[in-house]
């Protein structure tokens, strides 16, 4: 649509719109001029597939019969304010004057300014000069309509935005900028992020083929309000002539635009244009809407970014840690092929003692590469028999001395087997380092709503000292003399299968993990 070239009469009188239609073809006659649109009242009476009939329209012409009727008052109170409404009077009195007003008239023409042969309208007529006066048709302004259906557009943009993966980033912004554009009747969005002090297109929607050119900061548009995050609303600017010294200086039409920052951790990382080639004026609620967007655009972006550094890091963590593990298992390898040759020399203390410390090596750096993989925490889910996985994790744990009891009821859950393994590995030993060798452990299960829940790892050792229990399941925690990783990587694969771990004190140390609602159907016997 294109409210610059529509003004709309809405009368029942023929005549009427005949001269309004003289007197619109006598200002702005022509092929770029604006058309007139005939409406009677009933025209106005229910939307047109969601469209106001008047939302296209630069000015309202309206007879006074038609103006006091309420469907029409409706229509013409939601115009925009500078959409300009004309009533045409036979009895111009000022209670008729009043009530016209009262129904949002901008302005009252009577009778002998507009009841006249209509082949006497010109441009010089009281009517032609009347609606020259009032009309611009070369201003666009968006309507409540329109402002409430952009509303909705941003409404569904941000929840896809919200959901955006790395991959559709990208894409998803530019789909959004059309879908914006498309209802703002604009001809470009261009989303341009700050690099080395210079501002690069990043996204855009440009359906004419423009490709935008890097700008400094300087090159925009009132630079010092947007630096403090302000935004920057100009019209455009006609093409002519500007007076200099000496030289005419010839002047492009520059579009109407609107600029507003990207803020992310109080800095200005980009800016977002919304450009018009049309003369344009911009309403605070058209405005805040595009401030909406771009505030969607850099929270987008912001949490992209983080997800990128942090997806960086975990991989560069795990080449490290890759190597260290890699170079601390070759002397580890020697040791421990020394030591088994030594086993016969060697009295059992000594030999338990440094098998041990070897063993603990072992699983320090299989915790250390385990808490490096920090996206490949599980793998496939399948149904799991918890009693054969603690079996196993329990035959993993070198402690002769300590008892583990398991309750049949603890049933089944959806689980990685393997990162399920290794989270009871982990709290099987940790139990061991703080209970003592010759502790008690026990799993049985949870219950709620009378069927299982979840299950919890118990033992009978001195439990968890008060100074630890909210800190507990940070990684370099510990009581004892150990790395403070094992829970830590078991809080890791909990989380990873959307279920909860608590820690707590009963005669020893308690922890419960409660499975998740798709888990829990599956924890039956």
């Amino acid at each position: 649509m294109d409210r610059r070239t529509v003004v709309a009469f809405v009368g029942e009188d023929p005549s009427a719109s005949e001269r309004v239609s003289r007197a619109v073809d006598a200002v702005w006659g022509g092929p770029r001029g604006p058309e007139l649109r005939v409406f009677v009242p009933t025209d106005l009476d229910d939307d047109r597939d969601g469209e106001d009939p008047l939302n296209e329209t630069c000015g309202v012409v309206v007879t006074a019969a038609a103006a006091t009727e309420d469907r029409v008052t409706e229509r013409l109170a939601a115009l925009p304010s500078n959409v300009p409404v004309i009533a045409l009077v036979e009895d111009a009195t000022p209670t008729t004057v009043r009530a016209l007003l009262a129904a949002d008239a901008d302005d009252v023409v009577d009778a002998g300014d507009w009841v006249s042969d209509p082949d006497e309208i010109d441009a010089t007529h009281p009517l032609a000069e009347r609606l020259a006066s009032r009309l611009d048709p070369d201003r666009v302004r968006l309507g409540g309509d329109d402002v409430a259906r952009l509303s909705e557009v941003l409404l569904d943009a941000g929840t896809t935005l919200m959901s955006t993966r790395t991959d559709e980033v990208g894409t998803k912004i530019e789909w959004t900028m059309e879908n914006v554009g498309e209802h703002a009747e604009l001809d470009r969005i261009v989303c341009y992020r700050e690099d080395d002090g210079q501002f690069v297109p990043a996204y855009g929607w440009c359906p004419d083929g423009s490709e935008p050119e890097p700008r400094p900061f300087e090159a925009f548009p009132d630079p010092e309000t947007l630096s403090t995050f302000g935004n920057v609303a100009r019209g455009s600017v006609p093409a002519g002539n500007a007076d200099g010294e000496g030289d005419e200086v010839q002047v492009a039409e520059s579009p109407a635009t609107v600029h507003v920052p990207l803020v992310v951790d109080w800095e200005l990382s980009g800016i977002v244009a919304f450009e018009s080639d049309d003369s344009r004026a911009w309403t605070d609620d058209e405005v805040d809407l595009y401030r909406t967007l771009g505030d969607l655009i850099a929270h987008t972006i912001a949490r992209n970014d983080r997800r990128t550094a942090l997806r960086r890091q975990a991989e560069q963590l795990e080449q490290f840690s890759a190597v260290v593990s890699h170079d601390l298992r070759n002397p580890l390898n020697v040791l421990s092929g020394y030591l088994s040759l030594s086993e016969d020399e060697l009295a059992p203390s000594r030999y338990d003692a440094m098998s041990g410390a070897v063993d603990r090596m072992e699983t320090l750096i299989d915790d250390l590469l385990m808490l490096a993989r920090r996206g490949e925490t599980i793998g496939e889910k399948e149904p799991v028999p918890i009693p054969a996985i603690a079996e196993e994790a329990w035959g993993s744990v070198r402690a002769p001395d300590a008892t583990l009891t398991i309750a049949d009821e603890v049933g089944r859950v959806e689980a990685d087997p393997g990162r399920l393994r290794q989270a009871l590995e982990n709290l099987f030993r940790n139990a061991v380092d703080h209970g003592g060798p010759e502790v008690s452990i026990e799993v049985g299960p949870l219950t709620a709503d009378g069927g299982v829940g979840g299950m919890y790892v118990a033992d009978d050792g001195a439990g968890i000292p008060v100074e630890l229990a909210d800190t507990v399941f940070d990684s370099g925690v510990s009581s004892a003399d150990s790395s403070g990783i094992g829970l830590a990587i078991v809080d890791r694969i909990v989380e990873a299968h959307e279920w909860d771990i608590e820690a707590r004190n009963d005669n020893g140390a308690v922890f419960e993990l409660t499975f998740g609602a798709d888990a829990t159907r599956f924890a039956s016997p």
